[in-house]
């Protein structure tokens, strides 16, 4: 494969997690091309045709191709819970709860074996997966297409023989979700869910695992912060150390019922993008890496003021345009009904408030490109409809909906003021990266 280059200082391979890139040095030939090998081709998967988008930086190029490969699927194994937290989607929406059918779930195996770029399957969705009496058979199924497994959980179902049977099926990590540092707190928010018996079970866990001589799984815990918890963030270390935890994933609130709209911490945030031109009035801010300490913190607060915008190397995106982690990452979402999504915020139909704006019932619209009872996973990802998104999510050319008081456009996601039609993404909170997940 060969493409035109003009005075190269390197080439970077995209589509790969950070650790895993390769900076490569290559000699420009006589006829001004250059040609990749044919580990590179084969690891990006190009072929004659593949298109490719080659990005001009000021320390070198970035090449990438335009349609990421599959490398990532979300699966709902359930939307049943055993508990109805405040939090939950569920609370704003009028779908039957469900299980996915093993019958289901084998095809979607079988369709996963054609793709090599399958790097991980994680468990989640709307319910919680410890709930299907068979989650345990679908996780040793998707760690036997060699790829990292991961399942997010509310830990209470995690009982001895539960976590017997996670571990002989090679789950890779487990993500616990935790609002509350305090037995009270993690009650309040999370439907009386108990702390104790979380720790309880996930120190079980462990002590199976270290009992095998196994490392995995990893453990980790996800907090939702909110204004009713951040006083107990200063605990969340210590509650992590107990737990074995190794990482810590800290995500903000999006509310799905109108009592939850007090509780968000990025009323201000969230419309303090990057300016497309900074000027003395709204000066740009280069933040190093800094120690978080109370009092830098409000020093820093009073550096930046109400109208500054911020600057960190460690932003991956254009706050600007958004920037989708589902699309980048070529992963699907399959809901428990067997129907493929591009993202988890598209997988169900339901009600949310943006900066007080209510998306009405049903106007966060599901938006399906497939179904696993009718079409192949690989006719499902190589659709023209879903090719197409990809690329316009990759381009990001959505209204910037988080950054106005709001039009009766924004009020769903089936059209924007630029002329996009359904699904419009401009008002994700995913995109802003005001809410993440694993």
């Amino acid at each position: 494969m060969l493409f035109n280059i003009n005075n190269p200082q390197f080439w970077r391979s995209s589509g790969m997690r950070e650790k895993d890139s390769q900076q490569i040095e290559v000699k420009m030939g006589n006829d001004g091309k250059l040609s990749l090998s044919d580990e590179i081709i084969e690891k990006l998967q190009l072929k004659q045709g593949t298109e490719l988008k080659l990005k001009l930086g000021e320390d070198g190029l970035l090449l990438e191709r335009a349609d990421p490969l599959l490398q990532k699927v979300y699966v709902e194994p359930t939307s049943e819970c055993n508990l109805s937290c405040r939090t939950c989607v569920r609370n704003s929406w009028e779908e039957e709860t469900g299980r996915m059918s093993m019958e289901v779930y084998d095809k979607l195996i079988a369709g996963l074996e054609q793709f090599p770029s399958l790097k991980k399957m994680s468990f989640w969705g709307i319910g919680e997966p410890l709930v299907h009496p068979n989650i345990a058979e679908m996780i040793k199924k998707a760690s036997q297409l060699g790829v990292q497994t991961q399942m997010i959980t509310n830990a209470l179902l995690l009982d001895e023989k539960m976590a017997e049977d996670l571990l002989a099926a090679g789950l890779s990590s487990i993500v616990i979700s935790i609002d509350g540092t305090s037995a009270a707190t993690q009650a309040d928010i999370r439907s009386g869910a108990e702390l104790e018996l979380i720790k309880d079970n996930v120190k079980r866990l462990r002590e199976l695992r270290d009992r095998k001589g196994l490392k995995n799984p990893e453990i980790g815990l996800e907090f939702v912060i909110m204004k009713q918890n951040v006083h107990e963030l200063k605990n969340l270390r210590k509650l992590a150390f107990e737990m074995g935890a190794s990482f810590i994933f800290l995500t903000n609130l999006l509310p799905y019922t109108k009592e939850m709209i007090d509780e968000v911490l990025y009323s201000f945030s969230i419309s303090r993008s990057k300016p497309e031109e900074r000027t003395e009035h709204r000066p740009e801010i280069y933040l190093p890496p800094t120690d978080l300490r109370q009092d830098t913190i409000n020093n820093l607060i009073k550096v930046s003021g109400h109208a500054s915008s911020i600057s960190t190397p460690q932003v991956p995106f254009d706050q600007n345009r958004g920037y989708c982690k589902f699309i980048e990452e070529g992963s699907i979402s399959v809901a428990n009904d067997g129907k493929i999504s591009p993202c988890i915020a598209l997988m169900h139909s339901y009600t949310c408030y943006i900066r007080d704006r209510q998306k009405r019932i049903k106007r966060i619209k599901r938006y399906t490109v497939g179904d696993l009872e009718k079409n192949s996973v690989n006719d499902i990802w190589a659709n023209d409809e879903f090719e197409n998104f990809r690329k316009k999510v990759k381009e990001f050319a959505f209204s910037d909906c988080t950054q106005c008081a709001g039009c009766e456009m924004s009020k769903t996601n089936e059209e924007d003021c630029h002329g996009n039609d359904f699904p419009v993404c401009g008002d994700c909170l995913w995109a802003k990266g005001v809410v993440q997940c694993p």
